[in-house]
Order: C-alpha cells, then sequence, then structure tokens
C-alpha cells in the first residue's frame, strides 16, 4: 500500500513538473528549447522571406532582412520561442541574447501588470541591448500566450544577428546554459 502510495506521489509530482515547468535537477527549466522567427502573417512588419508555419513546433530559423532606417523599427524581427515537453509548452525563466549585428529592440512584459517581468539590458556595453531576460512566457489572453517573445532589429551594418534563447534561472544570459536554440538573421540593405 505505502509502494502504491509513493507511486501516485511520484507520478503527480511528474505531473505538477511538466505542467508547471518546474527546473531539473541542472537547475534549468524543463521542456526542450524551441526558438524560431515568426512570419507575422498578415501584419505591418510580415515577413515573407520566412515559413507561414514558423512556430516552437516547426521553427525556421534562418532569415534575411533589410536593415530599418536610422531611428526605424519598420523592419523588426519577431523571435518567439517556448519550451517543448511532451507535446507540451512549459513555463520557466528565459532569455533571449543577441550578438554580431543587430539588436533586441523589444522585450514586451509576459503578463502586463502582473506579479512576472522582462528586463532588457546591455551586458557587453556597446550601447545596444544584447539580453532580454523574462521571468515566465506570456499570459495576457492575447495570441502568442505560452511563449516568449522578443522582437530584434538592425539600422545598420549589414552582417549577421545571432539570437540564442534559453533556459535562464539566473537571469545572466545564455553563455552558460545548455538548454537552448538559436535563429540567424542575416541583414542586408
Amino acid at each position: 500500500m505505502i509502494r502504491r502510495m509513493l507511486y501516485v506521489i511520484l507520478a503527480a509530482l511528474a505531473l505538477v513538473s511538466a505542467s508547471t515547468g518546474l527546473a531539473n535537477a541542472t537547475g534549468e527549466t524543463s521542456g526542450r528549447a524551441a526558438s524560431y522567427i515568426d512570419p507575422d502573417t498578415g501584419a505591418v512588419t510580415e515577413n515573407p522571406d520566412v515559413n507561414p508555419n514558423s512556430e516552437c513546433e516547426t521553427p525556421d530559423r534562418a532569415d534575411a532582412q533589410m536593415i530599418s532606417p536610422v531611428g526605424s523599427t519598420a523592419n523588426n524581427v519577431h523571435n518567439d520561442a517556448c519550451f517543448l515537453q511532451r507535446g507540451e509548452r512549459v513555463n520557466g525563466p528565459a532569455s533571449f541574447q543577441s550578438s554580431g549585428a543587430g539588436y533586441i529592440s523589444a522585450c514586451p512584459d509576459p503578463d502586463g501588470a502582473g506579479p512576472e517581468f522582462s528586463m532588457l539590458s546591455d551586458r557587453n556595453g556597446d550601447g545596444r541591448a544584447d539580453l532580454c531576460y523574462m521571468s515566465a512566457y506570456q499570459t495576457t489572453g492575447l495570441p502568442g500566450d505560452f511563449e516568449f517573445h522578443a522582437r530584434l532589429n538592425n539600422n545598420g551594418p549589414v552582417g549577421v544577428q545571432l539570437v540564442v534563447f534559453c533556459s535562464d534561472v539566473d537571469a545572466n544570459g545564455c553563455r552558460d546554459e545548455t538548454n537552448k536554440s538559436s535563429i540567424a538573421i542575416r541583414w542586408v540593405r
């Protein structure tokens, strides 16, 4: 009887961990990191170079994009991501970290005025935002819930921007993390 109760308790804990995105033994969010470029179908920023079915389960991870005019985000790219575990999206702290050409132009708060938060920063001191930390995925009741979101832009020069998405319980970026996924944007004139 006690053994059976233990199995029931262990099964319940596994279920709770899978649904809430609790950290695993290494401190990372459970679930495989999956990052993709959102095609923004029908929006002003629609990107026809991106697969229209791009999402966490079927990611398009590469794009060529025109540089935005100075002072504009007209040609920004939407980088969305999630953690996938057994066909479900799970929650947990995460970061987008950018290197190369371009910068992170937006790091939206995951739940508006709720307790979750986001933080955009310039970690390498070059004057461009390169780290977007989010305490949780989006839960606003709008399209895009249960995913993480960052906006990327470049006002020059041309080049490649690599953006890594990762589980980030210590909120210090992706360089020390193992659960990660990346996209690349080739910025052109």
